[in-house]
């Protein structure tokens, strides 16, 4: 391993690999401080603090008489736990709906192909509960992101739920700058043109209608 790394890299990269290629499985107690430290040649500090950053990830946790132990995790948990929930710059907003104009469509091609009637249901009580909040910044869009990781859900692909509930929990805490800058109407159009197409089976306009909410949103923001 390269000098350039410190000791403390050295022992979160071995760490890591050990979970990530399931050598060290979900429940399974890891190498002591100690043995870590003989193992890679670092001090018991270096071992400490790297592992103090994997718990705080989750992947690790530290169990009362038990040591250090692998924890449970999906890949959506993952992904949550890996990025930091940031109060962003406008700049930062504009590139999260640049990203969102290709991830979102082929989201709902993917709801198409995998959905059930309850997701459904749910888009449709999401939607009933937007207009309802019409007038209410804060519970509008936070019924708005939730549409938006609904279709996430109904995909039924961990890596796809675990991204959208990311940048949607990143957006909430950006509400009101979003609110003043989008308004509300044109996501109450677009959504209840989504639940149409889905009803209808055509899965090309639910995806050109969705490119189309988060390109407009995008147009929006830029102005």
């Amino acid at each position: 391993m390269s000098n350039l790394v410190s000791p403390i890299e050295k022992v979160y990269d071995y760490t890591m690999e050990k979970i990530v290629s399931k050598q060290w499985k979900a429940g399974m107690k890891i190498m002591s401080e100690n043995q870590l430290a003989k193992e890679l040649d670092v001090s018991r500090i270096s071992v400490r603090q790297a592992l103090e950053k994997l718990v705080a990830l989750g992947l690790l946790v530290k169990k009362q008489g038990s040591g250090t132990v692998v924890n449970e995790m999906d890949a959506s948990s993952l992904f949550k736990s890996l990025v930091p929930i940031l109060a962003l710059a406008e700049n930062d907003i504009e590139a999260i709906l640049q990203f969102r104009v290709y991830f979102e469509p082929a989201n709902v091609i993917m709801f198409m192909q995998n959905y059930d009637d309850s997701i459904l249901d749910q888009l449709k009580v999401c939607y009933e509960n937007m207009v309802a909040n019409y007038d209410d910044p804060e519970k509008y869009h936070l019924y708005d992101y939730e549409f938006h990781n609904l279709i996430a859900k109904g995909t039924k692909n961990p890596i796809v739920v675990g991204i959208s509930e990311i940048l949607h929990s990143i957006l909430k805490y950006n509400l009101k700058q979003l609110y003043e800058d989008l308004g509300p109407e044109q996501a109450k159009y677009y959504h209840q043109q989504i639940i149409c197409a889905i009803e209808n089976k055509d899965s090309e306009m639910a995806s050109l209608l969705m490119k189309r909410h988060i390109e407009e949103g995008l147009n929006n923001l830029s102005k």
